[in-house]
């Protein structure tokens, strides 16, 4: 059975092809209210289904969009991936969505994969550093990419190609340490900077920074994977280094987790373990997803403007891309209508935006009075 074409749709609806076009293409200049409803009862009917092939053809471009992250049982990663799915949906483009797990050969088998897709726009969350050659292996496919036509969306890294949004994490978690010790925190044990992740040693270093600057040294340095698992060893090592210090009287042990779905981890495992929670540990994160808030007790956080990234991430990905509800016989309606083509703009030029995080003080650190 022949597939379905907009031209039968038109004459089953008993309107011209351009009318039929308008409204199944979405277009703001739409027929009646009971025109436009006859076209699309007769499209459910008859099964009418645009092609998406023939969409990009006669467009040149496809609608879809590729995301890539790296952990989605990270709620950092599955934030911002929610957010920018929800706002491409909203422009009727569709999002192909890739976890590489932190694996250079899964990230470049995936950036292969979206490309032969031939997606419009890749937009990378988080940071990684693989390796000199495995990075300069990833920029030549971004750069091929985009010199194809297609656009480039960093967050969280510049990939030297297209555009990027950076936190300022140094400056970020240097203003957390500040804030803990002028809440009143002298004890700190800190994660070290995970091996192949930049984001976490800024982190951990900035926090470093402001601590050496009030005169303090953290107690307690802990080797742990930048996830929920990483967080229960970091309190297992938490808990093992206050056995071996002895004494109460010294206030708590404040540990900084370089994410927060480590600090996360690390909150719900020292609970267990039955350590009080900020009395004998102080917990503070990094990132400000939304669990930090409903955590018990509250996390303590770096909270970052994860709708607003999320948001220039989208309007980039779609900067000069138009609908791509339009098959090749709705092109060819279009162009026999008063509808104007879409003009592509010109290439993206290499921009950086950096933003910067809300120190937000919570329950896992209060410190009560004594």
């Amino acid at each position: 059975m022949p597939a379905v074409r907009l031209s039968d749709v038109a004459q089953d609806a008993g309107v011209s092809l351009a009318t039929a076009s308008r409204v199944l293409n979405g277009s703001a200049r739409v027929p009646g209210k009971e025109v436009a409803e006859r076209v699309r009862a007769s499209a459910d009917r008859l099964g009418y289904v645009p092609n998406a092939q023939a969409q990009a053809l006669a467009r040149s471009r496809s609608g879809l969009i590729g995301l890539v992250v790296h952990d989605l049982a990270d709620p950092y990663f599955a934030t911002i991936a929610g957010e920018v799915q929800q706002q491409l949906f909203a422009s009727q483009s569709q999002v192909l969505l890739t976890q590489t797990d932190r694996r250079i050969d899964t990230e470049v088998r995936a950036l292969r994969s979206l490309i032969a897709q031939q997606v419009d726009a890749l937009v990378l969350v988080g940071t990684h550093r693989y390796g000199t050659e495995d990075d300069t292996a990833i920029s030549t496919l971004l750069q091929g990419f985009e010199r194809n036509g297609g656009k480039v969306v960093g967050l969280g890294q510049s990939l030297g190609v297209g555009r990027t949004i950076i936190s300022d994490d140094a400056a970020d978690s240097h203003e957390l340490a500040t804030a803990l010790v002028v809440e009143g925190h002298r004890r700190f044990a800190v994660v070290e900077g995970i091996p192949g992740i930049p984001s976490a040693g800024s982190r951990t270093s900035g926090f470093i920074a402001a601590l050496t600057e009030a005169g303090i040294e953290p107690e307690l340095s802990i080797a742990a994977d930048l996830t929920r698992d990483g967080g229960i060893e970091a309190a297992a090592r938490v808990q093992e280094h206050l056995e071996g210090a002895g004494g109460s009287d010294q206030g708590p042990l404040c540990l900084f987790a370089p994410a927060d779905v480590m600090a996360l981890g690390a909150l719900g495992e020292l609970r267990r373990r039955g350590l009080d929670v900020p009395g004998q540990v102080a917990v503070a994160g990094f990132g400000g997803v939304t669990a930090a808030a409903d955590a018990n007790p509250s996390l303590t956080t770096i909270a970052l403007p994860l709708s607003e990234m999320a948001a220039q991430a989208t309007a980039w990905a779609l900067e000069g891309v138009a609908p791509a509800h339009r098959s090749g016989d709705e092109a060819e309606a279009a162009s026999g209508s008063d509808e104007e083509p879409s003009a592509e703009g010109a290439a993206d030029p290499v921009r950086e935006v950096r933003v910067r995080g809300d120190v937000a003080l919570r329950e896992s650190t209060g410190i009560a009075h004594r």
